[in-house]
């Protein structure tokens, strides 16, 4: 007998048009694209919907912020209850400022004992590049971020992942992350003449159907707008 599934919403207004009503519950998705292209945003509206607007409760994972920094960040995109958010404990946020209190082996223990208690049902890791810190051996990597991705599973919860693309669209580099994530989004600039604008692309979604559509998107108060009716004007045949 089939059961209908209580998709997780994005938060991202035209996203969960694009996935068919949000991402499977527990799956973890990558979202890959190049500085700039908003994947740092898509995460933070991905915890801060959660927890504002679903009641689950969130986190985030930013090792290249401050707590005094992504306060700011989300202050500018105009998630004006964050702060608030993380105060009642809705968001949990765990930051370079974490990181300078310990040394690089009590961090990682400590990341992986937060991830194993935490009662957080949405978490967003930015960057990657965290396991590059630890392993720099592409064997060992691999096989911590299958670790990882386990864990997240068996305690139900709902992951973005944010990774750097090395190359450009239509240049996408594949990587070991694009295989064993649950799903892949990527967010890149598209430039026709002196013209470039921001496209969002799903790529892959295990266990539910979604829009293969390459898409415009914008970023502005609120965070990211995605567009799922219109043709981005640099890929469109008169560009």
């Amino acid at each position: 007998m089939a059961h209908s599934v209580s998709f997780v919403k994005t938060g991202v207004p035209g996203a969960d048009t694009m996935l068919n009503g949000g991402i499977y519950p527990g799956s973890a998705v990558l979202i890959s694209g190049p500085p700039g292209s908003g994947k740092s945003i898509l995460g933070m509206q991905f915890v801060y919907a959660g927890a504002r607007e679903y009641g689950e409760s969130g986190l985030m994972m930013a090792i290249e912020e401050t707590d005094m920094s992504l306060s700011e960040y989300a202050a500018s995109l105009g998630l004006s209850e964050w702060d608030s958010l993380v105060k009642r404990g809705a968001i949990s946020i765990v930051t370079d400022d974490y990181f300078s209190r310990l040394d690089l082996p009590g961090s990682l223990e400590g990341i992986m004992n937060i991830v194993t208690h935490t009662s957080a049902t949405r978490m967003v890791l930015d960057s990657m590049n965290l396991f590059k810190y630890y392993f720099p051996d592409d064997m060992d990597r691999r096989r911590y971020m299958l670790k990882f991705i386990r864990i997240l599973k068996r305690r139900g919860i709902t992951s973005l992942f944010v990774s750097e693309a090395m190359e450009v669209f239509p240049r996408m580099e594949l990587t070991d992350e694009m295989f064993m994530s649950d799903g892949n989004i990527n967010l890149f600039l598209s430039r026709a003449g002196n013209n470039v604008e921001r496209c969002f692309w799903v790529t892959k979604m295990r266990r539910q159907s979604f829009n293969m559509k390459i898409v415009p998107m914008s970023i502005g108060v609120g965070g990211i707008e995605v567009y799922p009716e219109a043709i981005p004007y640099s890929l469109s045949p008169e560009a």
